[in-house]
């Protein structure tokens, strides 16, 4: 490149090395060296799904594994031959070192990739705005949350990055037509690496313009976004598993949203059959499972249990998953933004490829019923996107006088929010052992406890505690894991109303009343010893602590509790 683009390619370049090294840094050390030189532990019980997929040990997205497993094999780090639909095979090789540290780097590499993408595509989107571009870059690069989920030899950090080269494919492709080629190829990485069909609403772009002026013919700006959130709420209705039997016809209230005498005469039955096209979809299981859940699961009560609890839930959890995810300034600059947004003149057929983020948002603020929240990550860059476009808007000395405080603070809560990788509390159970000596003790899920020779300790069983806790009695110590029993607390699974036993997810209500009581040394032969916390100093990260438990999904706190005759 010569002239005027050698600065952005400079630019560009730091933006990666900035996203690129704290990614890079952790997948590398994270859970080495937990029980002696050269040892591996597992941090991330989710690392590595889709390479036991690939391998028929595990129902899942096969698209990433089959990468992984290619650069692993390509290093002599391949999977053993033979093991094929072995389940116990596939997860020890899956799980194992040699394949994690590829799976890591892959999903390192593509999550230092994505703010690049980001930049670029806030470059086309507002061509005559690159600090809007940088800024958006700089904030995804240096967001603790998506440098979290980039560590991890997961789907999700590599499934943002090519959901957002196709939306950088297609707003490219509104202005030069080059970029057409890229789109399908793109499209299915971005649907098939981890089964993200809201890509497909991307092809809305293509569309006619004529079409979308029939469409919005006779709507307002603030009405059809009326109408359109009362549709997303019927359907929301229609998915909730405490919605009343037969009181589908309520839902014809969402027409008044309508203004049918000025809409164009094509509109009309679409409008009117939205409702219906809503209760036959849900009539399909797959679109059911996605959209409702199961009432009941695995470990006792399915996503579905919920029920009305959902709305409250899904409407916390997107914003907490932005202050979080971006940190306090950011986040209050994207309203903003948004302001901004809709001020602006067109064209807006860049911007409506930009659809398939918008079309997931009302999915997740209403629908969807399971809500971890890593499934949020692909709102992260356009959220930065909306944040620096809000903050673009100060007046511009102060903006350029502010700017390295408001870079500032996402930094030192990616610093907090890495930290807890980095201090872990089962390395600190390492240092218990000796001290206490265990013999006998149960321990959850997530726990990890070092094998130790002479010291007996199983996988403890909510059932262990029936019948005044028989089996429990057996053992010296219960170790529990925050990871596993917040399924008893306010999460981004239950949400904020936890009165119900009945309505809490993945749990039952003697299992979620036995957690309670054990944590608050209410139970008699336990007695609470000693926890090994995760510890934060940011404000955000305290706060999520506070009142929703610790954000990460593999790590915090771990409670030790002694059994006592």
């Amino acid at each position: 490149m010569r002239g005027g683009w050698r600065l952005p390619l400079i630019l560009l370049l730091c933006i990666f090395l900035l996203g690129l090294v704290p990614r890079l840094y952790s997948a590398a050390v994270l859970g080495w060296g937990w029980d002696g030189p050269g040892t591996f532990n597992l941090v991330n019980f989710d690392e590595g799904g889709s390479c036991r997929a690939t391998l028929r040990g595990f129902d899942y997205s096969t698209f990433i594994g089959r990468q992984a497993i290619a650069i692993a094999t390509w290093l002599d780090a391949g999977p053993p031959p033979g093991i094929s639909g072995d389940a116990a095979a596939v997860g020890a090789y899956c799980h194992g070192a040699e394949h994690i540290r590829v799976a890591r780097f892959y999903s390192a590499i593509a999550g230092a990739l994505t703010p690049v993408l980001l930049t670029l595509l806030a470059f086309c989107l507002l061509p005559s705005q690159p600090a809007v571009g940088l800024t958006a870059g700089a904030l995804l690069a240096l967001s603790g949350f998506h440098i979290s989920e980039s560590h991890s030899g997961t789907v999700d950090a590599p499934s943002v990055f090519f959901v957002y080269a196709l939306l950088l494919a297609a707003v490219a492709a509104t202005r030069w037509r080059r970029a057409l080629w890229a789109l399908p190829p793109l499209l299915v990485a971005a649907v098939w690496a981890k089964y993200w069909v809201f890509a497909l609403f991307t092809l809305a772009a293509a569309l006619p313009a004529r079409l979308g002026q029939v469409v919005v013919r006779g709507w307002s700006r603030w009405r059809f976004c009326l109408a359109v959130l009362a549709v997303v709420i019927a359907f929301g209705c229609l998915s909730n598993a405490d919605f009343p039997p037969g009181a589908w016809p309520l839902l014809a209230l969402c027409y008044l949203t309508v203004p049918w005498r000025r809409i164009a005469p094509a509109m009309i039955p679409l409008w009117l059959a939205a409702p219906f096209v809503g209760l036959a979809l849900l009539q399909v299981e797959v679109i059911a499972g996605y959209t409702t859940g199961d009432m009941e699961g695995r470990f006792g009560s399915g996503y579905a249990a919920i029920g009305w609890h959902k709305w409250l839930r899904n409407a916390l959890n997107v914003p907490l998953v932005l202050v979080v995810g971006l940190g306090l300034p950011a986040a209050l600059c994207i309203p903003f933004g948004v302001r901004a947004l809709l001020r602006q003149g067109g064209p807006w057929r860049g911007w409506l490829c930009l659809l398939p983020l918008v079309v997931f948002l009302l999915f997740m603020l209403v629908p969807a019923p399971v809500t971890y929240y890593r499934h949020y990550l692909v709102l992260l860059p356009a959220a930065a996107l909306l944040a620096a476009m809000g903050y673009w808007r100060l007046p511009r000395r102060w903006a350029r006088m502010g700017l390295p405080l408001f870079l500032a603070w996402p930094a030192l809560l990616a610093w907090d929010f890495v930290g807890d990788y980095h201090h872990d509390p089962r390395i600190a159970l390492r240092q218990w052992y000796p001290q206490a000596r265990p013999e006998r003790l149960f321990f959850s899920y997530y726990v990890q406890p070092p094998r130790l020779p002479g010291v007996a300790q199983g996988l403890f069983r909510e059932s262990y505690a029936r019948a005044d806790g028989g089996v429990l009695r057996q053992g010296q110590y219960l170790l529990l894991s925050e990871n596993w029993y917040d399924t008893a607390f306010a999460n981004e699974l239950n949400g904020p109303l936890t009165g119900d036993l009945q309505r809490l997810v993945k749990t039952t209500p003697f299992n979620a009343q036995f957690y309670r009581q054990a944590l608050a040394g209410e139970i008699d032969y336990l007695r609470p010893e000693r926890v090994l916390p995760v510890t934060n100093f940011m404000p955000e990260l305290v706060l999520h602590k506070r009142w929703y438990g610790t954000f990460q999904l593999f790590v915090g706190d771990i409670h030790i509790l002694r059994i006592v005759p």
